[in-house]
């Protein structure tokens, strides 16, 4: 079963590491409020820095893994499944994200503010890998001739791979605006184009696998299994994506996003920013093509199924299962809904003098990641300090991120243009697990609203 996990891994995680949607962290924090923090909050359209704001592009790209440092993982890049079931002493967690944002603006006028925000997301992970049984399917050879391992394992082992195109209305509105305080509030209404979604799922997985030098079988075994694939993407002979039939697809779903803003004002202006948002909630809706198969696994003691002689092929698999009597389906359909990857939010920018701040930034996702039908998002807590000098900016991103743990890196602003990284101290001095990339440009126009930081 791992070993279908290892193939899917490797046939779509690893392409779309260099076009990979995560978070801005750190720029999003910026004392230059513009689209991309009204990407993370809504209701931060209502603090531009200037009265319209145009977003010319803004990219991220993210992987990580919580068992291969980042030298390791250029290192073996070629080999890299085989290297994390090795060196893992844990279930395996992997996953690349990122998001391209194209040209988008937004407006403030008295106590409104408009925008609209278009981007590209796409996503893969794998989550909660079972690697005793991976370092064997993948040709590990530090084993002897005979082996029995007991598997007990109540989570769901997956690997998903999602992308999506999403175009959203940004409404803004100050409840309130006197010389002391600020509160704004803002909804991001999106209109959701599926591009792919593609899921292998083994949950509730419990039994024997014997290997020895013939055969690899499982034998009082029980699970459940899951498909989820649109047959133009995924060639069901390799599971290799074809990039050549991923296309925009038609208008199938909605999402918004809605949040809340309060600041702290004084005689110089904003000295603390606050803001709590509920991002990507919402379906996605893939009709016809795409298909969601569930099986359950049922082999009694005393009887075995072959596992090793599985091709790596969706339709080969799904026949195999229902003619050797152990597997039943549950359930086979031709279209179903994804929940998009829901966050809670919230962030504080704290002005401690007209050069120096510091940014507090925490996000929680709060959907079920076992759910096979669900597009799975990190959680994590950063802080980031800052220093402004005219309009050159340098700020540092320190924080805790799911699956790769502490992570550090640095960036810069010049204007609206910013390049950085939420990684890139840790991966190259202390060889973290995680390494990053985020860029873009913006410029704003009109009179500049000189009550903001």
């Amino acid at each position: 079963m791992n070993k279908i996990l290892l193939l899917l891994f490797v046939s779509f995680l690893i392409p779309v590491a260099v076009m990979a949607q995560f978070t801005y962290v750190g720029i999003q924090n910026s004392q230059r409020k513009g689209i991309i923090s009204a990407m993370m909050n809504p209701a931060e359209m209502n603090n531009l820095s200037r009265t319209v704001e145009v977003q010319f592009f803004a990219a991220n790209a993210a992987i990580g893994n919580n068992t291969l440092t980042f030298s390791e993982t250029i290192k073996y890049r070629n080999d890299l499944w085989d290297k994390m079931m090795e060196k893992a002493d844990q279930p395996v967690d992997g996953n690349t994200d990122g998001s391209a944002i194209l040209p988008s603006f937004g407006m403030k006028k008295g106590k409104w503010a408009f925008g609209l925000i278009s981007q590209i997301q796409s996503r893969a992970t794998i989550l909660n890998v079972n690697p005793e049984i991976g370092r064997y399917l993948t040709g590990n050879d530090n084993y002897s001739n005979f082996l029995l391992f007991s598997i007990n394992n109540p989570n769901n082992q997956r690997a998903n791979f999602a992308t999506w195109f999403e175009s959203g209305i940004v409404i803004g509105r100050e409840i309130w605006n006197s010389p002391k305080s600020k509160f704004s509030v803002g909804t991001n209404f999106k209109l959701l184009f599926p591009t792919g979604y593609t899921n292998f799922g083994i949950g509730n997985l419990s039994g024997t696998l014997v290997v020895d030098q013939t055969a690899v079988t499982l034998t009082n075994a029980q699970g459940i299994v899951n498909f989820s694939y649109n047959e133009s993407v995924v060639d069901t002979r390799n599971f290799n994506i074809d990039y050549n039939n991923i296309s925009l697809g038609g208008l199938s779903g909605v999402g918004f996003d809605f949040g809340f803003n309060y600041q702290l004002k004084n005689k110089d202006g904003v000295w603390l920013n606050t803001g709590m948002a509920f991002r990507n909630i919402g379906k996605l809706s893939f009709g016809g093509g795409q298909n969601n198969q569930t099986f359950e696994m049922n082999i009694p003691e005393g009887e075995s199924y072959r596992i090793d002689l599985l091709e790596p092929d969706f339709r080969s698999i799904e026949m195999d299962f229902l003619e050797s009597g152990f597997f039943s389906r549950e359930s086979n359909t031709d279209g179903f809904e994804v929940g998009l990857p829901t966050v809670w939010a919230a962030n504080a920018d704290l002005k401690l003098t007209e050069k120096f701040f510091v940014s507090v930034y925490g996000q929680k996702f709060i959907q079920s990641e076992k759910n096979n039908l669900q597009i799975p998002a990190i959680s994590l807590i950063a802080v980031t300090p800052s220093a402004i000098f005219g309009n050159f900016e340098v700020y540092s991103s320190w924080g805790y991120y799911d699956i790769t743990g502490f992570n550090g890196g640095i960036g810069f602003r010049y204007g609206g243009f910013f390049i950085g990284s939420q990684s890139i101290i840790t991966a190259l001095v202390a060889d973290a697990k995680k390494a990053d990339l985020q860029v873009g440009l913006s410029w704003g126009f009109g009179k500049k609203i000189t009550e903001n930081f």
